[in-house]
């Protein structure tokens, strides 16, 4: 019964775990198009960019509601992602939007860096991750 409880237990974790991966991962990716698109798109590509966006984390918080579980230690990780991302995001717009719009080989760059946050959390090993 115990090997039973501690093998659903881990289970739980897992599952848990891999949900947050998915949200951050796809939030990295969801970055992505938001950044070239505000960059790339002008006055069109903010709006359509920001209508998309706001659709990616509308499925995104229903999507993560209905998990119903939050493996231990997550909650850092779904605190600590955003907060690097918002500064990361913020600055990439604040650097290129004034002097680089339009210019991919900015944009680009600066795009894949704004994911890099969401993805390294998302990525990072975790202590159960590392001991199996």
């Amino acid at each position: 019964m115990l090997a039973r409880a501690e093998s659903s237990t881990r289970l739980t974790q897992l599952r848990g775990a891999r949900w947050v991966r998915t949200y951050l991962l796809g939030w990295g990716l969801g970055s992505v198009g938001l950044v070239l698109a505000i960059g790339m798109g002008g006055r069109v590509g903010f709006f359509v960019g920001m209508a998309a966006w706001a659709a990616l984390v509308t499925i995104g918080v229903t999507w993560a509601s209905r998990q119903g579980f939050l493996a231990r230690g997550s909650r850092r990780r779904l605190a600590v992602a955003p907060a690097a991302w918002a500064v990361v995001y913020g600055a990439t717009l604040v650097i290129g939007l004034p002097g680089q719009a339009g210019n991919l080989a900015y944009w680009l760059p600066a795009a894949l860096v704004s994911a890099v946050p969401m993805v390294v959390v998302a990525l990072w090993p975790r202590r159960e991750e590392q001991a199996a």
